[in-house]
């Protein structure tokens, strides 16, 4: 044992001892921090750890220390660090303060908070404290919290571009957009590079409906730093809300951030609405993945895998949406089309019936219902729910006009006008109830397809008819073409015999049934094999030229084609490969020059077509008419359609193709041409 004198003397040499280690801490210290000021961190971390192995738990030395881990990246590391710093001195705000910012780095949020106030606890007046204690506010959802802090941290430096970028970035979100423009232009102002200020301005802007300056805004975000999400997430919402290809934006979102489930959700939504159904599946399925109990990508991903003709595994997954969420008036809605599509019919019904139970403004469900009841012949009923047309989204936008809408009531003494709504095939096919309304009503007003106007106007000479024009004043009342089956056509005995309501211009007729004459002996059939438009819903409906050859073989027959869409090529290879020539004429544009089209159409001897204008046009015209194709809905549960007395619907038979039906339409064309001798 130690005397007395030797534990003095013991003593002594351990505080000289201290007191050296401390002293070279200092020196190094010293040393490091002009070194760290200037940028040189690797040479001012050397000193600081060997200061701190001079001294462990030199309380400066690891606050330091742990800043350059900070201005590194290393949060985790800074975090550990400052933490010895307080430990060993609880008395420094600036090593609480530092602190706060690296846990919240972290996302530690709830630390962070702790440690600021800890900080503003020793310091009053702290700008970056109460710059950071926001920050972690924010981050926890306290936004009214988040901004009293970010206000304390101005009131003590009002110039802190970085809290005024912050506040009105809180604010912002508290829907107060008006009061955050200003404070984020004045943070960018002192510091342009602030990059989520400029964010928040332009989702700001946005808010206040100054939409070409909110984009440019976010465009500018997005070219300062590329992987910024939420500004991509925005813009892509921007795009998709004007009708704009939004597709490019959302795949560089999810390229950011490839686990946000909604946003694949909506990239899915846009890649449908592109008719890319692969694609969207695809979409939709990693939606899934990433949260398996999303309803909407469910039903989503249901209605992707119906439109690929898996309608069991669509029908499914609305199940699977509906056992978590009973009452998603969406999923019954997409159940409906499932079951319809695998030919449960009473099935599809009641989906659709519980849909609108849930959610009576399920626009889509009704609309669909009425489709299948329309389809089924349930013509009243099914002219009750087509009224949601407009409303689902699944036609064209509705008017809006400053004259209300037709009823059904009298119109004796009145004027009523009369407006298309849907394509040229929509036109013409509700355009044979033109006639009964124009007979009923004091005078009308028809405003139809520009190019419709002059066969329209010599078909219904005592009506005024134009194309559409803004906000009409001229009528007592209007009513949208497809409005007037529900008014003059609930029943199939209210469908007239009347073959042919449209009037081709005189001359022009029998300019063309001299040209068709000069084709020598035999019918003149014309031909119209597909669409324009075929998305994945409607492709099973049409058919390739290639398709036509036993009709394009026949003896004795011209046939002339009746594709406004040119297709010169697919014309020109089917030539070669039959061995036949294709009418048409250089002189006649079929898609602009409607008049010459229906003086043409009316002086052949028969049309057979897909589900195309041109049949409706040979329809309306009153010439034979074959339609080929499956039934639909415009059957209204007939045979045949009503709309047309001389359309005969050619339907392929039970598992046969269209292919088979063209088979049979020729041996049709054969027995027609000796009948017709």
């Amino acid at each position: 044992m130690m005397n007395r004198n030797q534990r003095r003397t013991a003593g002594a040499t351990s505080a000289k001892g201290n007191a050296a280690a401390a002293t070279a801490a200092a020196n190094l210290l010293a040393q490091a921090v002009p070194l760290h000021q200037a940028g040189r961190l690797a040479e001012a971390e050397a000193l600081y750890r060997q200061a701190l192995a001079a001294q462990p738990r030199q309380p400066d030395a690891l606050h330091l220390l742990g800043m350059i881990a900070c201005q590194t990246g290393r949060f985790a590391d800074a975090a550990e660090l400052i933490g010895q710093a307080v430990g060993a001195n609880r008395n420094v705000p600036d090593y609480h303060a530092n602190l706060a910012f690296a846990l919240q780095s972290l996302g530690r949020s709830a630390e962070a908070e702790a440690a600021a106030r800890a900080a503003l606890r020793l310091r009053a007046a702290f700008p970056e404290a109460a710059n950071t204690l926001g920050n972690a506010l924010n981050a926890q959802g306290k936004f009214a919290e988040a901004a009293a802090a970010y206000r304390d941290a101005l009131r003590a430096r009002p110039d802190y571009a970085e809290a005024k970028g912050n506040l009105g970035a809180v604010l912002r979100t508290l829907e107060r957009s008006g009061e955050a423009e200003p404070l984020l232009r004045q943070a960018l102002a002192g510091n342009p590079h602030l990059v989520e200020a400029r964010a928040a301005l332009g989702l700001a802007l946005l808010d206040l409906d100054r939409v070409e300056e909110g984009v440019t805004t976010l465009k500018m975000v997005v070219a300062q730093r590329p992987d910024h999400a939420g500004a991509w997430l925005a813009l892509a919402g921007v795009v998709q809300r004007r009708g704009d290809d939004a597709l490019p934006i959302y795949a560089r979102y999810c390229a950011v951030e490839p686990a946000d489930a909604e946003a694949w959700n909506g990239y899915g939504l846009g890649l449908q609405k592109a008719d890319r159904i692969d694609a969207a599946a695809a979409a939709f399925a990693r939606a899934v993945r990433l949260t398996p109990l999303m309803t909407e990508a469910l039903t989503n991903l249901g209605n992707a895998r119906r439109l690929q003709g898996r309608s069991v595994e669509a029908a499914a997954l609305q199940r699977r949406a509906l056992d978590l969420r009973p009452d998603y008036a969406a999923a019954h809605a997409n159940l409906g089309q499932a079951l319809q599509d695998l030919g449960d019919d009473r099935g599809a019904e009641a989906s659709f019936t519980r849909a609108l139970e849930f959610d009576p403004g399920e626009s889509v469900a009704r609309f669909n219902r009425g489709i299948l009841r329309l389809r089924r012949g349930r013509l009243a009923e099914g002219w009750a729910d087509y009224a949601d047309r407009f409303a689902s989204g699944r036609l064209s936008r509705p008017r809006s006009l400053p004259i209300p809408e037709w009823n059904g009531e009298d119109l004796s003494g009145r004027r009523i006008l009369l407006w298309a709504e849907q394509g040229l095939g929509d036109e013409l096919m509700f355009g044979s109830i033109l006639p009964d309304v124009i007979a009923r009503a004091g005078s009308a007003i028809l405003e139809c397809d520009a190019r419709l106007v002059p066969l329209f106007q010599r078909s219904f000479p005592t009506a005024t008819v134009r194309p559409p024009t803004e906000g009409p004043r001229d009528a007592d009342c209007h009513a949208p073409f497809g409005s007037l089956p529900r008014r003059l056509r609930g029943r199939l005995a209210d469908f007239p015999a009347r073959s042919g309501w449209l009037c081709p211009e005189p001359a022009r007729a029998a300019l063309w049934r001299d040209r068709l004459t000069a084709l020598g002996p035999g019918l003149t059939v014309g031909i119209a094999w597909t669409s324009r438009r075929i998305t994945t819903e409607r492709r099973s409906a049409y058919t390739t030229l290639d398709q036509w050859g036993p009709i394009l073989r026949l003896p004795n027959v011209h046939v002339v084609s009746l594709q406004y869409d040119g297709r010169g090529e697919e014309i020109a290879a089917a030539e070669e490969r039959f061995g036949v020539r294709i009418h048409r004429w250089d002189d006649l544009d079929q898609m602009a020059d409607l008049e010459a089209t229906a003086a043409l159409i009316a002086g052949l001897d028969l049309a057979v077509t897909v589900a195309s204008s041109a049949g409706e046009l040979a329809g309306a015209l009153g010439v034979p008419v074959w339609r080929l194709g499956w039934p639909d809905w415009t059957h209204l549960g007939a045979p045949t359609r009503p709309w047309f007395p001389s359309m005969r619907c050619v339907h392929p038979r039970r598992g046969e193709t269209l292919s088979d039906a063209l088979v049979h339409i020729s041996q049709s064309i054969v027995k027609f041409s000796g009948d017709s001798r």
